[in-house]
């Protein structure tokens, strides 16, 4: 069975279905409003519900409860790792093969609910429809991929080379026992993928989603159960980071940690979880994505992709481009290009067909907007700069000239938030680049295809692409572009999507036997 990506939208348009498409998505819009303002439990074996409970906000509006979630207590997150750590081998002496086909079968049941996933998700986190369906597409797309990979690899079991007669022998890679996966809001799929990685090469998962995300995080564990995942084996666990994470994580019976987010929270992650005992550590701790762009680019094609990586999803992506460094020969001219072509960009209720930026995703967000653009000199302000006067969390689309504020320029914001700065030279550009503590994405627009070596050659960033117009430093897609941050932006060196990833859940173990 040969990987393919999922790309509903895309496939729907080519097969003259995009009014099928949008009807599906209006749909579920309606639907989906059934789930909303109940209470949902963690899920340990059984339904657990806590005194204290958590209200899901959407940010659409700031009103709309999406869910009452529960606040963990310690016995609660105790027991799931305790019942993990009994119950592993049995999920992993199921077989390698048993396991890829109830991640296949998982797939295949979000693929027929795909409507109904991508239109919480725009309650919950703010995508519109384009977004929110390409999310749950990649979501898919790891299952498959990742289960795949597994079946190719014959579970990574390989006989290796006798050095006596009489002597067989075997490496085989098997799991660790526990994992935490902590995920972030902005991408269910990234929450999909920390989760299929290290459950279906055999260990036991507990996952704490970000809290502004967990109901379709719930949902998805409950559609892992119904595929044949044992609950003795994937837990869920909802609440605060700061209270119920460290919980989890300090706990020596945890093996490893998948951790997508901040990097001050990865950071302290990472030294508290191995004060004990060392573990396994795969996190990705975001990026600052920078753009090039050289005077030898077609300047339409350099700013349309400037500007989708800039205000897609609001910027929130940890792909997204918030510094963008252009020729100094073209700097006047590409800005008004880029002004031009970010106008279009609408932000507006991202339910609605025609919207392109939705809402940040909570108060916290909207008021690190305000807070920044109040430090900025208003002469400095090309484009945006403002909040919008309606409920929810709604900011403009920004677009800063050469602010000069380190603030700005090196640390990650996750706003809609883009900065300028013109350079002399492309090796300038670069090294740049290579200053950043962070390696995730990045881009480059040049027609001259020895800029693009050069800058393919000496960037220190985990993802390049030269003159991608659908977005400059955004789109990785499962089974193309793994995912892979350097320097802060990752640990492991490994990617998502890639055929490295599920090695990072296995250790090794040589086995001889003497006949």
């Amino acid at each position: 069975m040969p990987f393919e990506n999922e790309n509903t939208y895309i496939k729907m348009v080519e097969n003259g279905k995009e009014n099928s498409f949008h009807a599906g998505y209006e749909e579920n819009l309606e639907t989906v409003k059934s789930l909303f303002d109940k209470e949902y439990p963690n899920i340990v074996v059984e339904d657990v519900f806590e005194q204290e409970k958590m209200p899901h906000i959407s940010p659409i509006d700031g009103k709309t409860v999406v869910g009452k979630f529960q606040m963990s207590s310690k016995e609660t997150s105790e027991k799931a790792i305790a019942i993990a750590r009994q119950s592993y081998r049995n999920w992993y002496n199921k077989g390698y093969i048993s396991r890829s086909l109830v991640f296949l079968r998982a797939a295949d049941l979000m693929s027929e609910r795909k409507f109904e996933f991508a239109a919480l998700l725009t309650y919950e986190n703010g995508k519109n429809r384009y977004e929110a369906m390409g999310d749950v597409d990649e979501a898919i797309d790891f299952m498959r991929y990742y289960a795949l990979q597994l079946i190719e690899n014959e579970g990574y079991i390989k006989f290796t080379g006798t050095a006596y007669d009489g002597e067989d022998s075997k490496s085989v890679m098997k799991p660790y026992g526990v994992f935490l996966v902590i995920s972030p809001f902005n991408f269910f799929s990234i929450t999909v993928g920390m989760t299929t990685g290290p459950l279906l090469v055999g260990n036991s998962v507990i996952l704490k989603p970000s809290s502004d995300i967990p109901l379709s995080s719930y949902k998805f564990i409950r559609l892992l159960h119904e595929a044949g995942v044992p609950k003795e084996n994937l837990f869920f666990i909802s609440g605060s980071g700061g209270r119920v994470g460290r919980t989890l994580y300090t706990d020596d019976r945890v093996d490893g940690i998948v951790f997508t987010g901040s990097r001050e929270i990865g950071m302290k992650i990472f030294r508290e979880s191995q004060e004990r005992r060392p573990k396994i550590a795969v996190t990705e701790m975001g990026g600052k994505d920078t753009i090039i762009v050289t005077d030898k680019c077609n300047i339409d094609k350099a700013a349309e992709g400037v500007a989708r990586s800039a205000f897609g999803y609001s910027g929130q992506k940890c792909s997204a481009c918030s510094l963008a460094l252009i020729d100094r020969k073209i700097y006047n001219s590409f800005k008004v290009k880029l002004v031009e072509f970010s106008r279009k960009l609408a932000v507006d209720d991202p339910r609605k067909k025609e919207a392109y930026t939705g809402p940040v995703i909570n108060k916290d967000a909207y008021s690190k907007f305000t807070r920044i653009m109040a430090e900025v000199p208003k002469e400095k302000i090309l484009l945006g700069g403002k909040t919008l006067g309606r409920d929810g969390y709604f900011v403009e689309n920004t677009i800063l000239d050469n602010v000069g504020n380190p603030d700005i320029e090196r640390v990650e914001l996750f706003l809609p938030i883009l900065a300028l700065k013109p350079v002399d030279s492309l090796r300038e550009a670069v090294d740049l680049v290579n200053s950043m503590d962070y390696g995730l994405t990045g881009g480059i627009f040049t027609e001259d295809r020895k800029e693009i070596e050069y800058y393919f050659n000496n960037a220190d960033v985990g993802v390049i692409y030269a003159n991608r117009r659908r977005g400059g430093s955004t789109g990785a897609m499962v089974g193309s572009q793994p995912f892979v941050g350097w320097k802060f932006s990752g640990t492991s060196g490994k990617g998502t999507g890639s055929f490295y990833y599920l090695q990072q859940f296995l250790r090794e173990q040589a086995q001889t036997i003497v006949r």
